[in-house]
């Protein structure tokens, strides 16, 4: 007999007194094995009356129906309004669950043998078998190249190819300014040695102090730094600042934007 463990643990079970839990427990089973199963009935279905109950779950002699009354007030057990048959809701509800599931089982089987007599029945599916797949091997690197194996180290480079890398290589002029020797070269050429070196090192203690890089710190040298050694040296004559001096600002934002 299934239990409804659910309501058997609610507060409003746990509050009734012991043996009223213990006589609802007996009246459930005699519910179970009823003939209407959940339904207190004969079986001539005939409702059983209340000190019928009562006499059948085995109280004392007196007869008291107390216990019964507090089941149906609180409900647990219910009367049924047709013949004033004692159920249980719970388990009424549950057999017409299992006898519309009888029922829908019992139609399916039915469908199933009306196909197989009358030859509709679907025929089984031969299994598929896998078709095994050829994996070609994958050439060999003497097949990629059957004259000649590829080679282990590169070929060295030609003149002209030093020369270029030579003149695209750059060299670190301070800790934190890098610059080819061409570029070096050029800003000598135009500034000066010694102003070309005070440019550096602006630039230098602006990288190193504040952290920012450039792509090209020969275009940087001709923008910004260029002007903020000019401003310095007409400002402090030959006593060049090269502290870690913010790039010259126009109205609004930096005249030399484009090469920060």
């Amino acid at each position: 007999m299934p239990l409804d463990t659910g309501e058997w643990l609610s507060p409003r079970m746990r509050v009734l007194p012991p043996d009223v839990r213990g006589l609802w427990v007996d009246l459930l089973c005699c519910m179970w094995e009823s003939s209407e199963r959940g339904v207190m009935v004969k079986s001539n279905q005939v409702a059983h009356t209340k000190q019928e109950i009562i006499r059948m779950i085995g109280v004392d002699a007196t007869g008291s129906d107390a216990w019964l009354d507090l089941l149906v007030e609180n409900g647990f057990c219910a009367v049924r309004e047709s013949d004033g048959a004692y159920y249980s809701r719970h388990i009424v509800r549950e057999e017409n669950i299992r006898a519309k599931r009888r029922e829908a089982g019992k139609k399916g089987g039915e469908i199933t043998k009306a196909k197989i007599f009358s030859g509709d029945a679907e025929k089984p599916v031969a299994p598929v078998v896998p078709v095994p797949v050829k994996v070609e091997k994958p050439p060999e690197q003497s097949d990629l190249f059957p004259e000649e194996q590829s080679p282990e180290t590169p070929p060295p480079l030609t003149p002209e190819q030093k020369a270029k890398a030579e003149k695209a290589k750059k060299y670190k002029y301070a800790d934190f300014v890098t610059l080819t020797r061409d570029e070096y070269a050029k800003l000598c050429a135009e500034y000066g040695e010694d102003p070309t070196k005070a440019m550096i090192d602006i630039l230098n203690n602006y990288k190193g102090s504040k952290g920012r890089k450039y792509k090209s710190d020969y275009l940087t040298i001709r923008g910004w730094v260029k002007d903020k050694y000019y401003e310095d040296l007409q400002r402090y004559g030959s006593k060049i600042n090269g502290g870690a001096t913010e790039p010259p600002k126009s109205p609004g934002e930096s005249s030399y934007s484009s090469t920060l």
